[in-house]
């Protein structure tokens, strides 16, 4: 059942934005349907499939609420929600993108078309402040260029509403247009570690290989499941695919990414088995590295760095100029290239006592640090 949030009227142009309300995981397919066209977020995890496949994993139904914006008829902006798990009787109550609380998700951002990130914060926080459910919003990771981050924070600041701000690190390698003149921008002992790499693997039979057919996909996702496992509980982690909903959210974001032609699923094949995996999804000229796993017995040769080496290799080769490493600075990030892609976690109060008590008592305290 949709429901009609308040007009907001740009001063300046007259253009009208008109929420309308929705909910459940319905109410979320229907509005991944009206996609806005040109909307400028991040578009791996902002995407229609990786939010509808996060949701379906992830998020019970009765959590899921948002807004689609309209304006003379057409959508301009998606803004889904859910409502985050309980984290005590005296925490607050908030709002979370619904792609995010599982750390699959970097990016996140509001999907706005071009020109309407003002109007559209305006009447989001309208709507976000009736929604009696929630005190406080939760924004993971938006990348500091966002036109609706900026947004947001005008339109927080004209209304008083306390807010906090904390970086989020998230690494990428630019990729020049060969893999020599790639390798040559890395540190000297990374050079020699990348090349060794290779060398060692060619010598010993090691070949690159991508799953490219849908035939075969299920069979290689559970080899990067495994050994994914195995190499964490070597470690004494259980890892990533200990969760059964983790596993079913990467089969579904790798079946609709190869019906796209955009999985690159690549794996290292020696001996007759496969001893390591990278799986990742090209959007545009960006590889976006996501999950990988090798056997961390493996004997003669770093089989990880190798498959990681030769994969950069090919994508250079096909146009891939970035290749994205998303979340968390590791000095292994950076040891490929890989430098900061500026992202801010905004949280913000709505406008009820207790959550501008709250977020008043944090930025007292944060100012006596």
């Amino acid at each position: 059942m949709h429901a009609a949030a308040r007009t907001n009227s740009d001063r300046a142009t007259g253009a009208a934005v008109t929420l309308r309300a929705w909910s459940g995981s319905a109410g979320l397919a229907e509005a991944l349907e009206a996609w806005p066209r040109g909307a400028g977020a991040d578009p791996l995890c902002n995407a229609p499939d990786w939010i509808g496949a996060h949701a379906r994993a992830f998020v019970d139904s009765s959590a899921v609420f948002g807004w689609t914006a309209e304006s003379d008829g057409r959508a301009v902006g998606v803004f889904p929600f859910r409502v985050e798990p309980s984290r005590g009787r005296w925490a607050l109550r908030r709002a979370i993108h619904v792609a995010d609380g599982t750390f699959d998700s970097d990016y996140l951002d509001l999907a706005t078309a071009p020109g309407f990130d003002a109007e559209c914060a305006r009447a989001l926080v309208d709507a976000l402040a009736n929604e009696r459910r929630i005190d406080a919003v939760v924004l993971t990771g938006t990348p500091d260029d966002s036109p609706m981050l900026a947004a947001l924070r005008a339109e927080l600041e004209q209304r008083g509403l306390p807010r906090r701000e904390r970086e989020a690190d998230c690494l990428a390698a630019p990729l020049p247009d060969s893999f020599e003149a790639y390798v040559a921008t890395l540190g000297k002992r990374m050079r020699s570690k990348v090349r060794q790499a290779m060398r060692q693997a060619t010598d010993l039979g090691a070949r690159l290989a991508w799953c490219d057919a849908p035939a075969e996909l299920d069979e290689h996702l559970e080899g990067l499941f495994a050994l994914h496992t195995e190499r964490w509980e070597s470690a004494g982690e259980p890892g990533s695919f200990a969760s059964a909903e983790r596993r079913t959210f990467y089969a579904d974001i790798a079946r609709s990414s190869l019906e796209r032609n955009s999985l690159r699923f690549a794996r290292l094949d020696h001996g007759g088995r496969a001893v390591a995996y990278q799986i990742g999804v090209v959007r545009g000229s960006t590889y976006y590295q996501l999950q990988e796993g090798f056997r961390p017995d493996s004997d003669g040769f770093r089989p990880a760095t190798a498959l990681r080496a030769l994969a950069i290799q090919e994508l250079i080769g096909e146009g891939v100029r970035a290749y994205d490493f998303m979340a968390g600075a590791t000095r292994h990030k950076r040891d490929w290239g890989g430098v900061e892609r500026d992202c801010t976690t905004l949280a913000f109060a709505l406008p009820r006592l207790r959550a501008r008590i709250a977020y008043g008592a944090r930025a007292w305290l944060d100012a006596r640090r």
